[in-house]
């Protein structure tokens, strides 16, 4: 069953996109890599989301500008090779201006239980992840008790 936490579990409000580097850390290395994040960033995380994804046992948190993910990455194809993922107010819009500017579909629309996403290719290679995030019934207003 997937948990949750996002201080803002609606991307709608974003004026602007927020923009994360991706950083990839394995099985059981994720409350250390966190702390590193904190103490570098000074900031508390402010997503942690451990989801049930079938292809991944996916367990991500945010802190500042770092998403944080707990997966083997050499296991995960095309997840591993995007480094940026961008949180927007409204997907599909998002992504229109950008395949307007030279950007390729690399990966269709999906819907996830944060809500719903795609990967680009910009006119450079970057391979990047889109995302809209909407509440869902499985969010909860702490992060998981590793993180307390």
């Amino acid at each position: 069953m997937a948990r949750i936490y996002r201080e803002h579990p609606d991307s709608s409000y974003l004026l602007a996109p927020r923009i994360f580097t991706r950083v990839f850390c394995r099985p059981g290395q994720l409350i250390e890599t966190v702390r590193f994040y904190e103490q570098l960033t000074q900031e508390r995380l402010d997503m942690d989301m451990d989801m049930d994804i079938p292809e991944a046992g996916l367990h991500v948190v945010a802190v500042g500008s770092f998403l944080i993910l707990e997966l083997d990455a050499e296991q995960h194809g095309l997840a591993s090779q995007t480094t940026v993922t961008v949180l927007n107010a409204d997907l599909d819009q998002a992504v229109a201006r950008q395949v307007a500017a030279g950007a390729e579909i690399v990966q269709e629309r999906w819907e996830a239980p944060v809500g719903a996403g795609t990967r680009l290719r910009h006119p450079d290679g970057l391979v990047v992840e889109y995302l809209e995030h909407r509440p869902t019934n499985d969010d909860v207003p702490t992060p998981g008790p590793e993180f307390a």
